[in-house]
């Protein structure tokens, strides 16, 4: 990469800090703080022998930094060589992200904006030696409540698909929290399905199909939670027990011995 234009903060991927970071701040994290993680699959999974992928996603909530890595690692189980495209002052605070591949866009300096497509493009058409590379993308920009509507995005994201001439995978991802009636929130997560641009010279046309599609994995991921239809979930991680469960589950050794 040292020939393409780059950010100011360029990703600066190693496996020790991408380890430390996904085990003891992420994982740690989401144990501590939910109940369970649920997954909602439509279609079947990215897989890096189709090519690179660009996973963009709602951003509705801080922790929605954390579940990336739960879709990066549980979910694709670390198959590709993954990237986060990251606001440059929230990287210049947390810079250590770009040991897991997080890399700046200043959206308020044109040129540097440039510089940062221009890097998402050339990372998206060269490999880590076998292996095909994902960038994770918020196209909303910042952290607005997960059910207002319509969905505010910026076009850059549209502008890195028709610079790669629409070959690229895409999948949209709605990310959701709700309480349940228990100590802990629960997160939930809502995948694919999978598919390409059907228009790649046109980012308009392109920004209105990313909209449309990421609505609607939204708009039935509420749905679903909302109507409580939890059969068409899957748990992947589950957390500590809240003091309720804790509480719960002593009642009930209690009036077993007495019993």
């Amino acid at each position: 990469m040292s020939d393409a234009p780059r950010p100011r903060f360029p990703a600066a991927k190693n496996w020790l800090g991408d380890e430390l970071l996904y085990w003891f701040f992420a994982r740690w994290s989401l144990w501590s703080s939910f109940d369970r993680v649920w997954l909602q699959s439509h279609g079947p999974l990215p897989d890096p022998d189709d090519g690179p992928l660009i996973l963009y996603l709602n951003h509705s909530a801080w922790w929605d930094g954390y579940l990336m890595y739960a879709i990066h690692r549980v979910v694709l189980r670390g198959r590709f060589d993954a990237h986060l495209l990251m606001e440059e002052k929230q990287l210049r605070a947390y810079r250590f992200f770009t040991w897991s591949g997080a890399f700046g866009l200043d959206r308020s300096n044109p040129e540097a904006t440039e510089r940062a497509l221009a890097y998402t493009v050339k990372l998206l058409r060269e490999r880590k030696g076998s292996q095909a590379r994902s960038v994770f993308i918020f196209p909303q920009g910042r952290i607005v409540p997960q059910d207002q509507r319509p969905l505010v995005t910026y076009p850059g994201i549209a502008r890195i698909i028709t610079q790669l001439n629409g070959d690229v995978n895409l999948c949209p991802v709605a990310l959701r929290y709700e309480f349940l009636g228990e100590q802990r929130p629960h997160a939930f997560i809502r995948i694919g399905p999978v598919h390409r641009v059907t228009e790649p010279d046109s980012a308009r046309a392109t920004m209105r199909d990313l909209n449309k599609r990421l609505t609607q994995a939204c708009d039935a991921l509420r749905d679903d939670v909302v109507g409580e239809q939890r059969d068409r979930f899957a748990v992947i991680l589950r957390g500590q027990r809240g003091i309720d469960q804790q509480f719960d589950r002593f009642l009930r050794l209690f009036r077993r011995t007495r019993g």
